[in-house]
């Protein structure tokens, strides 16, 4: 790359020679570029070198056109159609020199100017973009489902929670977040979400609901007569969420550790050693995952068929990358598990 954008050997030597620099012809030239560009100030040495190649064949025109005058003054048989060739020709071969100096010009111009234009694009970006916020209204517009806008004709709605579509005129409550959207719930299945977990933040983001928020739902709830439970009351009796919060993670202890037990089949099915594999699955592996599951089904039989389902998949491996199987371990994995499944 410092071949590409490093000026030419003999244009180095012109700006080592505009530079003042002695016993620089014998230097390599990566050396000599990195000299002229730390110990001295490249950019100014092209621009100085450019001015004085300009001012050098001004002055060879001025002469060049005063010995024309003089020599068409003596002579009618001189050639007055040469003499613009001859200076074109001339000046070509300097504007090659000079763009040999500094090839990168034509393409990105004076590092000076691209840095002018750099920060006038960034000032009319930063405008544009300040603009654009101050057109842009408070409250995003909903383009995910459950979020509230201005609600038309054909507008619908989705419950966040049952991730159904909300039916006209349900009873709905609409949590207004920090950052100032608001989502639009199903006032039942909010509820319902509310005592059944003891978890009173906001499903999507994890934003607490405040007691004044779910003071306001029980207020709706018992104006449309629902017979719901107070979930104010619910929050401020945390007791009462002590036996499900326990079982819970009991239930993800339990499916935690059997999917440590699936890791390791997975390693003995890409494995390559096929002896001691067959060991570590007969031995170890089948009897810990049989009884995790035993307890797992126990505990939640329907979070235990979604496990299993989850487990053959991952041994399975992705469509586009599935599991290699050398010596034909995944099967007999695959057949463990609907065993265990329908026992």
């Amino acid at each position: 790359m410092q071949t590409r954008s490093s000026p030419s050997v003999s244009s180095l030597h012109s700006l080592a020679r505009e530079a003042g620099m002695s016993s620089f012809t014998d230097t390599p030239k990566p050396i000599l570029y990195r000299r002229l560009k730390e110990n001295y100030n490249l950019n100014r040495l092209q621009r100085a070198h450019k001015r004085g190649l300009k001012r050098r064949v001004d002055d060879d025109m001025c002469d060049f056109d005063a010995d024309l005058g003089a020599s068409s003054s003596s002579s009618s048989s001189s050639y007055p159609d040469e003499s613009s060739p001859r200076a074109m020709r001339h000046a070509g071969r300097s504007a090659r020199h000079d763009n040999e100096l500094e090839p990168w010009d034509e393409r990105r111009g004076d590092p000076d100017d691209s840095r002018s234009r750099k920060r006038s694009r960034e000032s009319s970006k930063g405008k544009g973009r300040a603009g654009e916020r101050s057109r842009t209204p408070p409250r995003k517009a909903a383009a995910k489902s459950g979020y509230s806008k201005p609600r038309d004709a054909g507008t619908k709605l989705v419950d966040p929670i049952m991730l159904t579509e909300l039916p006209p005129g349900a009873l709905t409550f609409e949590f207004q977040r920090p950052n100032g959207t608001g989502v639009v719930y199903h006032l039942n299945s909010l509820i319902d979400y509310f005592l059944a977990t003891g978890d009173f933040t906001e499903p999507e983001t994890r934003i607490e609901f405040s007691d004044a928020d779910l003071k306001r739902i029980d207020e709706i709830a018992a104006a449309s007569q629902l017979g719901k439970s107070s979930v104010l009351a619910a929050k401020l009796n945390p007791t009462r969420f002590n036996d499900a919060k326990l079982d819970r993670d009991a239930i993800v202890g339990l499916e935690r550790c059997a999917g440590e037990l699936v890791a390791d089949m997975l390693k003995v099915i890409e494995s390559n050693d096929p002896e001691e594999g067959q060991m570590r699955l007969i031995m170890y592996l089948f009897p810990l995952f049989s009884d995790l599951h035993r307890q797992l089904r126990t505990a939640d039989a329907e979070y235990s068929s979604r496990c299993m389902d989850h487990f053959a998949a991952y041994v399975n491996g992705p469509p586009n990358r599935p599991t290699v199987d050398k010596f034909g371990f995944l099967p007999i994995v695959l057949s463990f598990f609907r065993q265990v499944r329908g026992s």
